[in-house]
């Protein structure tokens, strides 16, 4: 039995796993994919080398760290996580069941994609899901956010500080009643197209513009970049019966990355803390862990691995 397993790969997870190695736990790191929504170790490292993303190096030394003690980490999915007489089962699709004292979940969340013709061939290629974190490489350039969500209307207010122009595509305009939407109104450089929806991306191989519809009425937008924000749908599947979460499925944690479930914590974008860029959730994965092991401890009756005489 190990110690503590975390689940997940992303930033959170591995400033989780690397706390928890430098502890001398038996931790084991279970991951569907190395450094989350983020990207791999290399994504990571051509990232911090190609623009300035906050948090990458750093995510990427992690990586490197989690790497060189593999013989911790698995590669595969968790479908479920028990607690039976006090100790974690936690179920994987290729390697059956292992089980811990504690167990931190970091399997963050996915973006609702958007449902429009050319999403799917142009992700990547000017459009993404997270305007936050891509911010400072549109500046001068005309960008989209689309969406009324705080995250989308966050984007929208740092892109207006370096973009030349930023249309907030707004399908349901009832969620612009609050005061960063009621600001951006106010942006010289902001215009807010109000109950459109995407009907189609366009451009051969990079964004181009946007084809928007509402009703029986079309207009056509020139951009260089969009960014959808139609939610977050937290990857939490596995514990939602053992923890408490908000109606959308996040877990509810405390300041310490505690859940309602003694032994079982939660950091990242899975969580109602989420926070979506990656020095925070390097931040919550080494508090989830220290929770982690503050609780080792205490349901540890002798020293971790030290031998009995």
């Amino acid at each position: 039995m190990h110690d503590l397993i975390i689940v997940g790969g992303g930033a959170a997870a591995l400033s989780a796993a690397v706390f928890a190695f430098g502890k001398q736990l038996d931790a084991l790191m279970i991951y569907e994919k190395m450094g989350g929504r983020a990207g791999t170790e290399q994504h990571l490292r051509d990232q911090a080398d190609k623009e300035y993303l906050a948090g990458a190096e750093a995510a990427a030394a992690l990586a490197r760290q989690v790497a060189a003690h593999a013989d911790r980490t698995l590669y595969d999915k968790v479908t479920d996580v028990a607690k039976v007489a006090g100790v974690f089962r936690v179920t994987t699709e290729q390697h059956g069941v292992v089980e811990s004292l504690a167990v931190v979940i970091a399997t963050g969340a996915s973006a609702t994609p958007l449902d429009a013709a050319g999403a799917r061939e142009l992700l990547g290629q000017g459009l993404g899901y997270s305007a936050t974190t891509h911010a400072h490489i549109v500046s001068g350039k005309p960008v989209a956010v689309i969406g009324t969500t705080i995250r989308a209307l966050r984007g929208a207010a740092e892109l207006a500080r370096s973009a030349e122009q930023v249309y907030l595509i707004a399908p349901e305009p009832g969620e612009l009643d609050t005061p960063l939407a009621h600001a951006l109104q106010r942006y010289p450089n902001v215009e807010i197209i109000e109950g459109f929806r995407v009907k189609a991306i366009t451009g051969p191989f990079h964004v181009e513009g946007l084809v928007l519809e509402r009703d029986q009425e079309h207009r056509r937008v020139r951009v260089n970049a969009a960014f959808a924000d139609m939610g977050l749908q937290p990857n939490s599947a596995m514990v939602r019966k053992i923890c408490q979460t908000d109606l959308d499925g996040f877990i509810w944690v405390d300041q310490g990355n505690v859940t309602t479930l003694p032994g079982l914590f939660a950091a990242g974008d899975v969580t109602t803390a989420f926070g979506e860029q990656i020095l925070i959730a390097i931040g919550d994965g080494a508090r989830a862990a220290l929770s982690a092991y503050d609780y080792i401890l205490a349901s540890t009756q002798i020293p971790l691995h030290a031998p009995v005489d």
